[in-house]
């Protein structure tokens, strides 16, 4: 598979594959996977056998030996949930809990 986009929202590869973050958002809270630091690491148009994901608690993950720092940017008050969701092009899907791995900016 080749990485073929990255963007806000996450990665795409050229097999149709697509993998996001997901958390519902309540007005004054952002808890999200920082994509765009993929950006100019060597990611984008890189051929990868599997998909490999590693947390690295309070910080963040890693796809492959890629690294994705998660932010939770609110008051305390909200939830801090945060999930992967790989969408694979055959419709079936894998979800991979991540809250653990983010860091806290609570203020």
């Amino acid at each position: 598979m080749k990485i073929i986009e990255i963007n806000e929202d996450g990665i795409k590869f050229d097999d149709g594959t697509t993998i996001i973050d997901e958390h519902r958002q309540d007005c004054c809270e952002h808890v999200y996977a920082d994509w765009k630091q993929l950006k100019d690491t060597g990611f984008l148009g890189k051929e990868i056998e599997e998909i490999k994901i590693e947390g690295v608690e309070d910080l963040g993950f890693r796809i492959n030996q890629y690294f994705v720092p998660c932010y939770n940017e609110q008051n305390g008050y909200y939830g801090d949930d945060l999930i992967l969701i790989i969408k694979y092009p055959n419709k079936t899907k894998k979800t991979i809990d991540i809250t653990s791995f983010v860091e806290d900016k609570i203020e």
